[in-house]
């Protein structure tokens, strides 16, 4: 995880700022390869493709990992940030994937930064906000300065997809589950200097679901930045996680982030009954949940074995977004009640938040 808020935008001053030369003009384009910059020759011409050009909205954990990820696999990224951090970028930014030789560091450069949405030819435009940002204004006017770019979202309310539904197409519209856990490090002393830390867990693979052509282009890009990523053919694939995992996070939080005051068992039941709505509202039969004996010792496991100091993580991370954790118990809660599923326990969780 790793999205910040999203204002609304200023009525003016707002302006782009460029850190890289625009593009050469007077060359025609040929078709987007995601693994290397390719030459056309055709009756003696020469013809060179661009490269594809994504837009990140949010420069937060997850929009710099992702940044990160696509830019070295050869696309062109650009930033739109909140007004006042045009400035954010400059020389770089450091990204570091941690594991068990240490950390890693990629120099993140944006290709530009922009604080409100400039009209252009945009391949992709990556949604890396919380779904309480999802609203307003600014969304629409990124939908007319982004024109036909894919969309892709890494949120995992339930309900962020109908709501990017009401402004994009939703053939334009693509689901991203990062599997990766992003964050402003140090938390100790897990980096050299500051800056966005991120672990992969083994294994782990990033699930793509939408419309084929676009999933297709999608998961070329991430695998070109070396990122494992594969389409998803059933929806609600992130949605499921989010059911799964979030009671847990909520539960937690409630306990002031105390791992031994935790009410598990409330949470897993909480997370059945997530798992039972998600998989309702897309014809699926629900999967299994996660055992309170389960997440107790993996909580108390996994902290020996990732590589940063993950109760503080947790803390730090989840309290920013509470607003986020409180809308998704709120939306399994209405939508639970509206379809006759049971949501006791989701619900004594929700209460417990106040």
């Amino acid at each position: 995880m790793g999205c910040g808020s999203w204002p609304t935008w200023p009525a003016s001053g707002a302006t782009a700022t460029r850190r890289a030369p625009a593009a050469r003009t007077g060359r025609p384009s040929m078709p987007y390869s995601p693994y290397r910059h390719i030459r056309y020759k055709h009756l003696n011409i020469w013809m060179y493709d661009d490269r594809m050009r994504v837009l990140v909205v949010g420069a937060g954990a997850l929009g710099q990992v992702f940044g990160a990820w696509l830019a070295a696999g050869g696309a062109q990224v650009g930033y739109l940030v909140k007004p006042g951090r045009e400035k954010w970028g400059e020389g770089g930014v450091p990204v570091y994937r941690l594991g068990r030789g240490g950390a890693v560091e990629q120099r993140l450069v944006p290709h530009e930064v922009l604080t409100r949405p400039v009209p252009g030819k945009w391949d992709m435009v990556w949604l890396c906000v919380d779904s309480t940002a999802l609203s307003g204004r600014w969304m629409a006017d990124l939908r007319d300065a982004t024109g036909s770019a894919t969309v892709v979202t890494i949120t995992q309310s339930g309900q962020d997809v109908a709501i990017l539904a009401e402004v994009w197409p939703r053939e334009q519209i693509v689901q991203v589950t990062p599997a990766v856990f992003a964050y402003q490090a140090p938390l100790a002393v897990e980096v050299p200097r500051p800056g966005i830390a991120y672990w992969v867990p083994p294994g782990a693979t990033l699930g793509v679901h939408g419309g084929e052509a676009r999933v297709r282009e999608v998961v070329a890009a991430l695998r070109a930045g070396g990122v494992r990523a594969k389409a998803e053919r059933l929806a609600g694939g992130g949605d499921l996680d989010a059911a799964r995992m979030m009671p847990f996070i909520a539960a937690l939080e409630n306990a002031t982030w105390s791992i031994r005051a935790t009410r598990y068992a409330l949470a897993a039941g909480a997370s059945r009954e997530a798992l039972a709505i998600t998989a309702a509202r897309y014809g699926r039969r629900p999967p299994s949940g996660v055992p309170a004996w389960l997440a107790r010792a993996a909580l108390r496991v996994l902290p020996r074995v990732v590589p940063f100091d993950l109760p503080a993580y947790l803390r730090t991370h989840f309290t920013k977004v509470s607003a986020q954790t409180g809308l998704m118990l709120e939306e399994w809660i209405e939508e639970g009640t509206a379809r006759g599923l049971p949501v006791t326990d989701l619900k004594a969780l929700s209460a417990g938040r106040s």
